[in-house]
């Protein structure tokens, strides 16, 4: 046995046995829509994602986790009143078939974040870092200065952020995030400016393509704006991109329901890009999903994706099947296990790919 199929064993054993034990917790829209909040509830990023509140890491360990262990006060973050911090590591093992090719499989880091944020004026002033350390290179994915007005109800902040667009899921590869390019691989550089007000939440921001080390003359537009109810959540996403290379224009739709111990999901994306003078491509994608709460916090999501990459060209259309299961044992702690089922063009062998993956899921 080598050392892959010896850590893989390990990390099955280990999901095997968290399954039997309690609880589901990780940062997803779900989540949200399951307590009827706002994303920012949770998180310090008024979309959603990166470093947790004090109420999110409070939720975390009182209400998600299966069972707490050790003892003492709950861990909140914050390190002082003026600094609190926060961290994600995700380690998987993953088995690829792709049709008339030879199984293939990889273990490792799928990334490894740390989160920063400093108090410098109480309510009004802050500053937010949020930097990549694994798997490969140190990189730095947010970075801003943000200021509250008094009534903390509006804010402008200027730096490196993720865009205000869709759905902030976790999965980078899901079809609505690969093909709107907005997710947690893609920051950008400029202004943000938001309305955080009971069941409204509206964040504009005007960037100029040069996050992530990218050198461009262009600069883009997003706009995102949701109604939160205790059931169910409704909102539209905007993008316009203008570069030298061509102009894209994004619209979405997206939204939440909950029915029972079932909290749906769904989004829809269209998008346009400018080739050249005379010339465009108009694609579509969607998603379709359900977090059901088989057991006493145990997660299954099943998803549906649909993803038409020119509108103009019939029979192109890509459509993605998963079915994963989430499960927290104890606080900070998460393991996922999942299979995803691929259907694409007859053609194109990686289109039609089956994958499986167990993730363990660290963080506070």
């Amino acid at each position: 046995m080598n050392n892959k199929t010896r850590i893989f064993a390990g990390l099955l054993a280990t999901t095997v046995f968290l399954f039997t034990s309690g609880r589901w917790t990780h940062a997803e829209p779900y989540l949200a829509v399951q307590k009827g909040m706002q994303c920012s509830s949770c998180h310090s990023h008024p979309a959603g994602g990166g470093k947790r509140t004090v109420y999110g890491n409070v939720f975390a360990q009182s209400e998600l986790a299966g069972r707490r262990i050790g003892s003492g006060d709950l861990w909140t973050g914050e390190i002082t009143k003026w600094l609190a911090v926060g961290a994600d590591l995700r380690a998987s093992y993953e088995s690829v078939d792709i049709p008339n090719r030879s199984d293939t499989s990889d273990l490792g880091i799928d990334r490894g974040t740390i989160y920063i944020e400093a108090t410098i004026i109480s309510g009004r002033l802050s500053v937010y870092v949020d930097e990549q350390v694994a798997p490969d290179k140190i990189e730095n994915r947010e970075a801003y200065v943000r200021l509250n007005s008094r009534n903390t109800k509006w804010f402008l902040a200027a730096g490196q952020f993720y865009l205000p667009y869709g759905l902030r899921l976790q999965d980078d590869t899901a079809f609505v995030r690969l093909a709107t390019g907005i997710n947690f691989t893609n920051s950008d550089r400029g202004v943000q400016v938001g309305y955080n007000s009971g069941a409204w939440s509206t964040i504009a921001s005007l960037t100029n393509n040069s996050g992530n080390g990218r050198n461009s003359s262009g600069d883009q537009f997003s706009l995102l704006s949701s109604y939160v109810q205790p059931t169910w959540r409704a909102g539209i996403s905007i993008n316009v991109n203008r570069e030298d290379a061509g102009d894209r224009a994004m619209f979405g739709l997206f939204g939440g329901l909950k029915t029972g111990p079932v909290a749906w999901l769904a989004e829809i994306d269209s998008i346009r890009d400018d080739i050249s003078p005379g010339i465009t491509i108009d694609a579509f994608a969607g998603l379709l999903e359900a977090n059901w709460t088989v057991l006493d916090k145990h997660n299954l999501k099943f998803s549906y994706e649909y993803l038409n990459p020119n509108n103009d060209i019939s029979e192109d259309h890509q459509v993605r099947y998963s079915v994963v299961w989430e499960h927290a044992p104890l606080q900070f702690l998460q393991a996922r296990a999942g299979l995803r089922f691929y259907d694409g063009i007859p053609q194109v062998d990686a289109q039609n790919r089956k994958t499986f993956f167990v993730e363990l899921h660290g963080f506070f």
